[in-house]
């Protein structure tokens, strides 16, 4: 079978019969047509028993799901979920031999009188039961004109010219009454036309071309008729979204919301209520065809039964870094291949909740991990609200404050280092090292200052107070000129009071009986254990963390909504990025994609730098100063991922 060229759903319509002049005057001309005008039954090829009165509605426009287009910070009238011929349009109707699907001379017209794009014909006298539909839609176009001499001005000259869209499709009026003229019907009106041509019937021509223009899209199920007007939520509203789209445009989809919305928590977005569980599951599909797409454009083959688990990239933007994929249940997904892990759950005694688990068995080691982020708190146990910044901040907060429902029961809860340690705040000591070594102890006031000088809203009355405190202190606080990064002052803390090489693999913290605060070398032995697996270096395995079906791990990106409009869903950003807290004093916390950013893809071949954690293992020279030095080192705050001891 011919592969139909994508540019074909693209192209300009401009050769076409009909323009929009020539459809006013055949409208004065048509606009009486009864009986008497009609033909001799039979004349243009139809059967005589095909003479007769038809009724015909439709609507002319691409209509795409509601809710699943997300506007980052955006006017809202810009997002429309469905895009229809502007009110005044006018609609052709072309009566067609039933024996070759030629136009026989006769033609009906109306014009779209509503925002919707709907029309009718509610009395036509044909005599073939077959249609050609066609609307023809102006715009303007803006053509940039190349320079033919040096200018000072930065912007090429333009000119606006108009261009048109043209809405088509052919129609069998016994079996459709109601028809949807779209990006989609239009594409198919050629190959409907050339499998008539060569024999078939109209019914099987109708269905070779639509299996044509699906797997065009690397889409092998029939979605029934383009032409019938499809429910609330069709298939065909996704490919209808999709066919105008370059790739260009669906490889930015994918790489920026795509791929975090894909290891986002379904939790998040049932909670938000019906509106935005509907965003989720319609996006979640559209990602499903835009990767379809992109694997047959990649010439990945479709995914059966027999290449189950199998693993592949498809290109990112620019053809730059790529987008891993898997064979999963007969469709190409966002992710990675399954290796051996083996999932259980607990339940922490002191609260009762229950944790999803995975277990490893690689390179002679077993680690039991938390599969979802600690959720636990007491404070008549723990010192877990005390500090100026815990205090301005609600104490311990939820990870994802803003993200997460009143229980932090998605994302779990979020913990300062300290607290996650469960070390005292009174217990802190903080000191301030000058180049000859001495040290002098800083005040709570001076430290509870700085912490949260970086804490509190300016808006808020407690900004000017701490930031008086942190202005005096601020001779004993710097560290150096930043300007030429040689630093006058460190600093240390008593960690070694509480942290010592013997018992930081067995740091229980606020973690459960049983389990223990992860140290960096927990981390990197997981790391290292999975790159072996997937057959990459540890700096470029730490994506499949994300991927809940592949590793068991289940770290989750986020996605922060701020509201929903009547058709889309309005979203500050997506991302990726983590962050846990270690018991290494050195280090604290474990940070993954704090450097992520758009257009990079997602795959094995990420880039190790934009790993953080690994990113800072992989330069202690330049890092571990800072690290060791850092004023806040107790009040970093971090998720907490509780390892089996």
């Amino acid at each position: 079978m011919k592969n139909l060229n994508r540019e074909t759903l693209l192209r300009d319509f401009g050769s076409a019969a009909f323009c929009l002049t020539m459809a006013f005057a055949l409208l004065m001309m048509y606009s009486g047509c009864s009986e008497d005008n009609s033909p001799i039954n039979g004349a243009h090829g139809g059967a005589a028993e095909e003479q007769g009165y038809y009724a015909l509605a439709g609507r002319v426009g691409d209509v795409y799901p509601k809710l699943m287009v997300s506007a980052d910070n955006a006017d809202s009238s810009t997002y429309n979920s469905s895009v229809f011929v502007d009110k005044g349009s006018i609609v052709i109707v072309h009566e067609l031999d039933s024996l070759t699907l030629d136009t026989t001379g006769r033609v009906f017209v109306d014009t779209v009188d509503n925002d919707s794009g709907h029309f009718a014909f509610e009395n036509i006298s044909l005599g073939s039961p077959y249609v050609l539909i066609e609307n023809k839609v102006p715009y303007d176009s803006v053509l940039y004109i190349p320079r033919t001499e040096p200018s000072d001005d930065f912007y090429n000259p333009i000119v606006r010219v108009t261009k048109y869209k043209e809405y088509s499709a052919v129609v069998n009026l016994q079996t459709i009454k109601n028809v949807n003229v779209s990006v989609l019907t239009t594409a198919k009106v050629p190959l409907l036309q050339k499998y008539f041509a060569e024999g078939n019937s109209y019914a099987q021509a109708s269905k070779m071309a639509e299996r044509e223009i699906l797997e065009s899209f690397g889409i092998y199920e029939d979605l029934g008729s383009f032409e019938e007007m499809p429910e609330e939520n069709s298939e065909l509203y996704y490919v209808n979204k999709l066919a105008p789209m370059s790739k260009d445009e669906i490889q930015y989809d994918l790489e920026t919301i795509g791929v975090t919305l894909a290891f986002a928590s379904p939790k998040y977005f049932l909670m938000k209520g019906a509106a935005m569980e509907r965003y989720y599951l319609n996006s979640m599909k559209m990602v499903g065809y835009e990767i379809g797409y992109l694997a047959r454009l990649d010439s990945l083959g479709r995914c059966t039964e027999s290449r189950e688990n199998e693993a592949a990239e498809v290109k990112g933007l620019l053809n730059r870094n790529p987008v891993s994929v898997v064979c999963r249940s007969g469709k190409w997904t966002v992710g990675f291949k399954m290796i051996e892990h083996i999932k259980g759950s607990m339940t922490d005694n002191r609260d009762g909740k229950t944790y999803k688990t995975v277990t490893y068995n690689f390179g002679g080691t077993s680690q039991t991990w938390m599969a979802e982020n600690l959720d636990f708190t007491d404070t008549t146990s723990l010192s877990i609200d005390s500090s100026l910044r815990a205090n301005l901040l609600g104490g311990v907060d939820c990870y994802r404050k803003d993200m997460n429902d009143s229980t932090c029961g998605i994302y779990g809860h979020e913990y300062l280092w300290k607290a996650a340690m469960n070390i005292g705040t009174d217990d802190i000591k903080t000191y301030s090292v000058g180049p000859q070594q001495d040290s002098i102890l800083v005040s709570k006031n001076c430290l509870d200052a700085y912490v949260n000088a970086y804490a509190v809203d300016p808006n808020y009355p407690e900004w000017g107070s701490v930031m008086d405190v942190a202005d005096s202190c601020d001779a004993l606080l710097n560290r150096g000129n930043d300007s030429v990064n040689v630093p006058t002052r460190t600093w240390t803390w008593n960690y070694t009071d509480f942290i010592t090489p013997a018992n930081q693999n067995s740091y229980q913290g606020i973690c459960p009986d049983g389990w223990r605060i992860p140290t960096l070398e927990d981390w990197m032995t997981l790391l290292q254990n999975l790159g072996e697996q997937y057959g990459v270096d540890y700096g470029n395995v730490v994506p499949v963390l994300y991927d809940e079906t592949a590793t068991g791990f289940g770290m989750n990106s986020f996605a922060k909504i701020l509201g929903v409009e009547v058709d889309h869903v309005i979203v500050q950003h997506f991302g990726l990025y983590n962050y846990f807290i270690m018991a290494d004093a050195s280090y604290y916390v474990a940070e993954f994609f704090n450097m992520w950013r758009y257009k990079s893809g997602f795959s094995l071949k990420f880039p190790d730098v934009w790993h953080v954690l690994v990113y800072k293992y992989n330069n202690p020279d330049q890092l571990t100063e800072w690290l060791q030095s850092n004023r806040a080192a107790p009040y970093e705050p971090g998720a907490v991922r509780c390892i089996k001891n």
